[in-house]
């Protein structure tokens, strides 16, 4: 009988283990709640990505094939047709007011997690309480 009681030490350490594992350990819900966090930022950021291709696309078509938006968008540039007149002042880049989105760089973030080090020193520390908490009462029980 008293052989079981100390087996059950190394079942408590063993459970909290598996427990601690389950929950927080590097593949645990936790990390993995992390991780989908994560994956849904970077579908959000792709879906954005292909909006703006889209806009370059559009653009683009928009350009080649209609001749009243590349005039606009010449106009934008600082040129002009034949009977239209401009000053231009040096240094200043026309350009720079012409300007869209190319996205933005993501970086995936590391999922967070309890490292298994210390999962195992958990599991330790829980089975030695056990182990401490039967030693003690063994000793109370046979005096």
């Amino acid at each position: 009988m008293r052989f079981m009681r100390y087996m059950l030490v190394f079942w408590t350490a063993f459970v909290v283990y598996a427990f601690f594992s389950f929950f927080l350990g590097q593949n645990g819900l936790y990390a993995r709640k992390h991780l989908e966090a994560e994956h849904l930022r970077l579908v959000e950021n792709r879906n954005s990505l292909e909006n703006i291709k889209q806009d370059f696309y559009n653009t683009k078509n928009s350009i080649l094939n209609d001749q009243d938006t590349m005039s606009v968008y010449a106009r934008q540039l600082g040129y002009g047709t034949g009977d239209e007149k401009f000053v231009r002042i040096k240094g200043l880049n026309v350009a720079a007011r012409f300007e869209m989105s190319a996205g933005k760089v993501l970086y995936a973030a590391n999922p967070e997690f309890v490292s298994d080090t210390v999962i195992k020193m958990i599991a330790a520390f829980f089975g030695l309480a056990v182990l401490v908490f039967f030693l003690i009462k063994d000793i109370i029980l046979s005096e």
